[in-house]
């Protein structure tokens, strides 16, 4: 069981690992998208159309690639000042009723966002003005898929608090 539990955590670290190394390369192409929109305004008068939307939705699926990411680094929403003054029972409930909560914030969210994401999938949903429309397909998807990846790590960091099993 310890086995298992080992190779699917693993797993688990390398999807989240890979789509560190995707939002890495997002922020990078935002900043460039920004730069070259900014030069383009300034210099020629010619805004690239369709920026704004592009970097409204992109900034939500960077952050949804990296919650998982901050989960199982254990820096996701944590106060290390509150629970450095707890003695060592305390400080292992606090973690775990963090993660529970967690737990249950990401599948609300996941379960939330599930039926936006199918409406917006069957009815090709876009947005944004008549010259540039983006589809929300790819947002409303992230915002699921990795809310469930999300609760799964938390799952994962749960069971291997309980069992005391070390990363």
């Amino acid at each position: 069981m310890l086995l298992f539990f080992k190779k699917v955590d693993l797993i688990n670290d390398k999807i989240i690992q890979f789509f560190k190394y995707v939002a890495s390369f997002l922020l990078v192409f935002v900043g460039l998208l920004i730069f070259a929109d900014v030069l383009l305004r300034s210099a020629f008068n010619k805004p690239l159309i369709g920026v704004p939307e592009i970097i409204a939705n992109l900034v939500v699926i960077i952050a949804f690639f990296q919650f998982a990411y901050a989960v199982s680094i254990e820096s996701m929403l944590r106060s290390d000042f509150t629970i450095e003054k707890a003695g060592p029972k305390l400080r292992k409930f606090l973690d775990l009723l963090s993660c529970f909560l967690g737990l249950i914030f990401f599948i609300l969210l996941a379960k939330s966002s599930y039926s936006s994401m199918v409406k917006s999938f069957i009815s090709s949903e876009f947005e944004g003005h008549a010259s540039f429309r983006f589809p929300t397909l790819p947002l409303k998807g992230t915002i699921f898929l990795f809310s469930c990846l999300t609760a799964f790590t938390y799952l994962l960091l749960i069971i291997s608090k309980i069992f005391n099993l070390k990363k």
